[in-house]
């Protein structure tokens, strides 16, 4: 038999055999990388939209407030650039102003007389309100128009910046020109006095100081032994100290006293106060001592008091006013580094010569007229103590 007739057929006349159903097979799932799935384990996910949620309300919020803001916001406009529309305008606002003003005014004014019988009633008015208050114009108040004439001053007059009146810049104080001995030292706020106290000058020393506090009060004062101004050497002591201290002891009991000058350095420094010895011009010690604001340099000879003319303890004047006899040598070469640092401080020197000294003439033609200062006086006249010069005028009648 013939397989191909082989075959068995149904009723209906198809083939009794079951067909055979196509099988699918799924492509392998495509896994993430390491990174994603360490990210999924811990949560990420989660995360992710919990950050992007907040965000969201963030945005919302930050779009609300810039909203509302936008809408409240009021602009109060006035042209202005000085044009006549800026004026009307201001000129309406200020009529404005007034009328709110004077209503509120009317409004708070009490309808009854307050009348008081006895002296020793207590009387309480209603209070205004502050708007109504006349308050000064701070525009006006800057330009000086209600402050003072050409400053800053409070309820005054004059040409500083002070309140009150005067010729000043600070506080309404008046600031009279300085005056020592009678002679004006010009631009001067600010003074500092270097005094020579060698032997013969130390008794000129009170009068100098009595005349320096009684115009201006604690000034700095430096005391040197000495007025030659000579080139200094490499090691020159220089050191100053206050009076308060206990070398300035020393230093007085030694040179006020009959120690000789010509010691040298090393056996200066061995130099110490004794109490047993007496205290050489002892009411002028003690007078120093007691004032403020005072300094003396270590003895060092006599020609190097350019240590006291440009010490830092007189930089911030504005006048320095030697007083000496300006017998002692000096070069000009010295004078000439002297006069640069006092023009570099903006300071002048004007001295002041017990007697005209040998060197007088060139420290006053090469050191203070260059420096824009004057001599007061020439002569021992004007530091004389009073007493004395009666006497001598009864001596020479």
């Amino acid at each position: 038999m013939d397989p191909a007739e082989d075959t068995h057929e149904s009723v209906d006349g198809s083939s009794s055999e079951p067909a055979i159903a196509p099988v699918f097979i799924p492509a392998p799932e495509k896994q993430p990388n390491a990174f994603i799935r360490r990210w999924r384990s811990i949560g990420g996910g989660s995360l992710t939209l919990s950050i992007a949620i907040h965000a969201g309300l963030l945005a919302l919020a930050g779009f609300v407030v810039f909203a509302s803001q936008a809408f409240d916001k009021q602009v109060d406009f006035l042209p202005g650039g000085g044009t006549q529309q800026g004026a009307e305008a201001s000129a309406e606002l200020a009529h404005k102003v007034q009328l709110k003003r004077q209503q509120k005014l009317q409004k708070s004014q009490p309808k009854q007389r307050l009348v008081s019988t006895s002296i020793n009633a207590t009387l309480t008015l209603p209070e205004a309100p502050p708007d109504v208050l006349e308050l000064p114009d701070i525009a006006s108040m800057a330009d000086g128009g209600k402050l003072g004439s050409g400053g800053f001053g409070i309820a005054g007059s004059g040409g500083g910046f002070g309140s009150g009146t005067g010729m000043g810049a600070m506080s309404g104080r008046t600031f009279k020109p300085l005056m020592m001995f009678g002679k004006e030292l010009k631009d001067t706020r600010k003074m500092a006095v270097v005094m020579d106290v060698s032997r013969s000058m130390t008794k000129f020393l009170p009068l100098v100081t009595k005349e320096l506090d009684k115009v201006a009060f604690g000034s700095p004062l430096v005391l040197y032994f000495g007025c030659g101004l000579m080139p200094p050497p490499k090691q020159l002591d220089d050191e100053i100290n206050p009076v308060s201290s206990d070398k300035f002891r020393a230093f007085w009991q030694a040179w006020e006293g009959k120690t000789s000058l010509k010691l040298s350095a090393e056996e200066r420094k061995n130099i110490r106060y004794d109490p047993a010895k007496p205290m050489p011009l002892e009411s002028i010690f003690d007078l120093m001592t007691n004032r403020r604001n005072t300094w003396f340099v270590e003895f060092n000879g006599i020609t190097y008091a350019s240590t006291a003319l440009m010490s830092k303890e007189v930089m911030e004047a504005d006048t320095i006013y030697w007083f000496a006899d300006f017998m002692d040598k000096v070069d000009s070469d010295q004078m000439k580094l002297i006069l640069k640092t006092l023009k570099k401080r903006k300071q002048k020197l004007y001295i002041h010569a017990s007697r005209e000294g040998r060197s007088f003439a060139q420290v006053r033609d090469e050191l203070v007229i260059p420096s824009g200062g004057e001599v007061i006086s020439p002569t021992a006249e004007s530091a004389e103590p009073p007493k004395k010069k009666e006497k001598d005028k009864v001596a020479a009648q």
